[in-house]
């Protein structure tokens, strides 16, 4: 079933909800299309097993906690990596906003747990600056939704980042564009969890008088460094018709293909 699956949104992908610069010029031109690559890279939390907890069978089983048994979150690492591309650019900050967000965009998880994300990022500030005019600053909010297991399903094992960025970067006269840009980030996290071959558990805080495990979902936070940069190779083949997206790992099942297909 998940072979099936899996086809079926590639399918999406290439032929639908992210197709290639629509248009097949005589000569190739060479900013027909700009094409970004993102990353997100810090510290979050995710679930750890306490003693005397046990998990049912099968893949994301719920827990079965014993007397002193449940789920706790501890620190973890966080890497999230994306692309975003925009055809037929032009210069102004409305085509850099448009340019790195809200138009194209594919975003994945590589840890905590590998998966897929909808969402991606929305631009807030875009300015060319500096004596010479080739500095940048930029400011934004990545918000980015996904399930633990990569799939949708009745919503029970899903998470949520909002993360604000902001940073500075280079800026290039020559091809009225952003070149890159970087600085850092912080943000929440809902909800953390513990991931295993049989279980998928929220994780949970301790109760500070009782030390035992809240049962209450309670937020956890996400921080550390961020880069976009410009992906010349991916942009190219973008406006040349040669690819009708940034090339991203097999494993990663794009949500927005599956809200597509109504799963």
């Amino acid at each position: 079933m998940k072979k099936i699956l899996i086809a079926a949104i590639a399918a999406t992908v290439v032929g639908g909800a992210f197709a290639a610069c629509d248009y097949n010029p005589v000569t190739p031109q060479k900013e027909r299309a700009w094409a970004y690559t993102w990353k997100f890279s810090g510290k979050t939390t995710k679930g750890a097993i306490v003693k005397g907890t046990k998990g049912t069978s099968g893949v994301c089983g719920y827990e079965t906690p014993g007397s002193l048994g449940g789920f706790v979150r501890v620190p973890a690492s966080l890497k999230i990596q994306g692309y975003t591309w925009y055809c037929d650019p032009g210069c102004g900050s409305d085509d850099f906003e448009a340019a790195l967000a809200e138009v194209n965009e594919v975003f994945y998880q590589k840890k905590p747990v590998k998966t897929g994300l909808n969402g991606g990022v929305t631009i807030e500030v875009s300015n060319i600056i500096g004596k010479k005019a080739k500095q940048y600053e930029i400011q934004g909010v990545a918000q980015f939704d996904g399930t633990v297991d990569g799939l949708y399903n009745d919503g029970s094992d899903a998470f949520q980042y909002v993360l604000t960025f902001a940073g500075l970067g280079k800026y290039d006269k020559k091809n009225s564009r952003v070149s890159s840009a970087s600085g850092n980030f912080a943000g929440t996290l809902e909800y953390p969890w513990y991931v295993s071959k049989t279980v998928c558990a929220e994780a949970k805080v301790w109760d500070c008088v009782t030390l035992t495990l809240v049962e209450d979902s309670v937020t956890s936070v996400a921080y550390g460094k961020w880069s976009v940069k410009y992906n010349k190779s991916t942009a190219k083949k973008l406006a040349n018709n040669k690819a009708a997206a940034p090339k991203f790992p097999k494993w990663v099942l794009n949500l927005n293909a599956i809200d597509a297909l109504g799963l």
